[in-house]
């Protein structure tokens, strides 16, 4: 096994204290609450309070990250953020942030990967470490799902609000991020998408009258695309690192619904109480499924030094992308 040398050193997460339960949402969308229960796994998912953003999210994350790496924002020397709900257009979503956590002498931007915005966002700040450009970085993955959700739609009962952050550092341990991948196909743009308020359809009454300032999503083809892109991303990661699904100790997932990721970990041939689920309280939280999950088991203490996790997703787009990391400094 290669050398690692980019660790994590810190993790954080947030989600709001506004639970959106299956009752809720039957008195407003076609659904039913004991198939939400059953076949999606989904018991409540989170959404967020009044007068707060993704950017609170965000660097309530951030921050818990930091404190457990003992750093302070004022060292933080990259700062990424994956999300497809920013605050605004214009500025990014990671400058934003920057300033409510005093982050001023970081770099900072935002990644577009939809829920692959956590991994693409790691990945691209490992390169500057590696080539030390950087010595060390903040990557969160946060997205306010609530703002582009049409609830009187189905597809509601997919999506919660959540943020979770690592803080990466350089260093000389065996621990680390041992091997990623990502990838992406164009050719599903209207699979899952928003339509209305930007360049291609922008803000009108017309496209609110249409309902196209939503998220619309296919369920069977996407469902049928991450059963295939899953297992392959996650073998490309493993291959890299020259390890096998034995060797994992968890798989840190997307958070799609259990029934799927079920299936996916038994094409990987690895044991259900090996897959980390957080979907059953949060639900679908897009780019902040991975880190809000690995927090999850961090704070819980279940992480030891040496221990293999396996990461892996896909986004809409697609996008797609899977990690190796021993855990330890």
């Amino acid at each position: 096994m290669n050398k690692a040398n980019v660790v994590i050193c810190g993790t954080g997460s947030y989600v709001p204290d506004h639970i959106i339960t299956n009752e809720d949402l039957e008195k407003s969308a076609p659904t039913n609450k004991e198939w939400v229960q059953s076949v999606l796994g989904i018991e409540e998912r989170r959404r967020l309070n009044k007068e707060e953003s993704t950017s609170d999210m965000s660097a309530k994350a951030g921050i818990r990250a930091l404190d457990m790496a003992k750093m302070s924002p004022e060292e933080v020397d990259l700062l990424v953020i994956g999300t497809i709900t920013p605050d605004r257009m214009v500025p990014s979503l990671s400058t934003i942030v920057q300033r409510k956590i005093g982050a001023r002498n970081a770099v900072a931007f935002d990644i577009n990967a939809a829920c692959a915005g956590f991994v693409f966002s790691m990945i691209s700040a490992k390169q500057f470490l590696d080539n030390n450009y950087f010595k060390n970085a903040l990557i969160i993955g946060a997205d306010a799902m609530s703002i582009m959700t049409d609830y009187k739609d189905k597809t509601c009962v997919f999506y919660g609000d959540a943020a979770g952050a690592v803080v990466l550092k350089k260093s000389n341990s065996e621990n680390g991020i041992i091997s990623t991948y990502f990838g992406s196909d164009g050719e599903s743009r209207d699979l899952v998408t928003t339509f209305g308020g930007n360049a291609e359809y922008p803000a009108s009454y017309e496209v609110v009258d249409r309902r196209l300032h939503y998220l619309i999503m296919r369920g069977k083809e996407v469902g049928t695309t991450a059963k295939r892109i899953i297992p392959y991303a996650m073998k490309k990661a493993l291959e890299e690192a020259c390890i096998t699904t034995d060797e994992l100790q968890y798989l840190v997932p997307h958070q799609p619904n259990q029934t799927l990721l079920k299936r996916c970990a038994e094409i990987l041939n690895i044991p259900q109480n090996k897959v980390v689920i957080t979907l059953d309280k949060y639900g679908n939280a897009s780019s902040a499924n991975i880190p809000l999950a690995l927090d999850k088991i961090n704070r819980e203490g279940k992480l030891k030094d040496g221990d293999k996790i396996g990461m892996v997703t896909i986004g809409a787009g697609w996008t797609w992308g899977s990690a190796v990391v021993q855990w330890g400094q």
